[in-house]
């Protein structure tokens, strides 16, 4: 497939299935658009081989067999393979972390295989991270975010997945999955979810309503991080922020009925959001700090990108002089 079609197909399919972060991507640079897109794209296409929704069983197995595949060959830093070529491509390029990508496939299929039945917050947070704030550390060099913003951009990703949740709820324990944490429902199994009386409705509704209040931390560091990307992207990533957290309060204002359904952002509350940001009035208010807060990360200090125990951001030491040649 040639690079054109490669990026009509990664572009096709962010409008298809990422409209919230396809809307914020009109403000990029066009070439770091093209290169979120094709990342975007690699993405998708792995949660859709690990999510065992293929015609045949024979064609599931196929699917396992080549994300282990996409794996192994980002472990040993060679690609036959499409997706692991454009990952490693755009680790080249532009100094992806390619141990994110890992972490990321283990947790699609961790996933697939042991359907979520979160414990506790740490276990809710380190699910976040594999599906979500591993993104982050991808993309943030193709935002040219430097590496010490890595740890801004796992929060970001983190909040959004907690977002995610909220508003996923109900579809979740129809599907057998429950990722409030469980010592915040009483125990609550997915079909006592799907099935709740008017009780365990509103506790429910109060464990969403601790986690979107736990997002909000992850969204104050995430905007925290918001001045270490350059130019347009910065907007970019700062409205695809304000317009994922939009689903929270969206939630919010419909009193957390989350049986009622998925709530959505109409386009007008997105153009709205975008013109407010354009303005310097984000919907985000930011932590304020100077540094990275290690303690956000203390349950996953041991990931690609997070800060450790000693505050010290876990990058790879082979990307730190790509880094350097790129942000020159």
């Amino acid at each position: 497939m040639s690079d054109d079609a490669t990026t009509r197909d990664a572009e096709a399919i962010l409008a298809r299935h990422g409209k919230s972060f396809r809307f914020a991507s009109r403000f990029m640079e066009p070439g770091d658009a093209r290169d979120a897109a094709l990342l975007y794209r690699v993405c998708r296409e792995l949660d859709d081989l690990a999510d065992q929704e293929m015609p045949t069983e024979a064609q599931n197995r196929d699917a396992h067999r080549r994300l282990a595949q996409v794996r192994e060959e980002l472990v040993n830093d060679r690609g036959n393979d499409l997706l692991s070529r454009l990952l490693l491509d755009l680790q080249r390029r532009r100094g992806l972390d390619t141990r994110a990508a890992v972490a990321l496939i283990d947790a699609l299929i961790e996933d697939v295989e042991s359907p979520a039945l979160i414990v506790d917050e740490t276990r809710l947070l380190r699910y976040c991270y594999g599906v979500a704030g591993a993104v982050g550390v991808l993309m943030c060099p193709v935002v040219g975010a430097p590496q010490s913003a890595t740890p801004h951009g796992i929060d970001l990703g983190l909040a959004m997945q907690m977002t995610n949740i909220a508003r996923d709820v109900r579809e979740d324990a129809e599907m057998g999955r429950r990722y409030l944490p469980a010592d915040w429902v009483e125990g609550m199994t997915p079909a006592d979810i799907a099935t709740a009386d008017e009780r365990q409705q509103m506790l429910v509704s109060g464990a969403i309503d601790r986690l979107l209040s736990l997002a909000e931390r992850y969204y104050a560091s995430a905007a925290d991080g918001f001045v270490a990307i350059p130019g347009r992207n910065r907007r970019a990533i700062a409205v695809a922020a304000d317009v994922y957290r939009a689903i929270g309060w969206r939630l919010y204002r419909q009193r957390l009925a989350w049986w009622q359904g998925r709530v959505v952002v109409p386009l007008p509350t997105k153009l709205w959001l975008a013109t407010r940001r354009g303005l310097g009035r984000g919907a985000i208010r930011a932590a304020g700090r100077n540094d990275h807060d290690a303690s956000l990360h203390r349950a996953i200090a041991d990931l690609p990108g997070a800060h450790d125990a000693a505050g010290i951001s876990r990058v790879d030491p082979r990307l730190l002089a790509a880094d350097s040649a790129i942000h020159e």
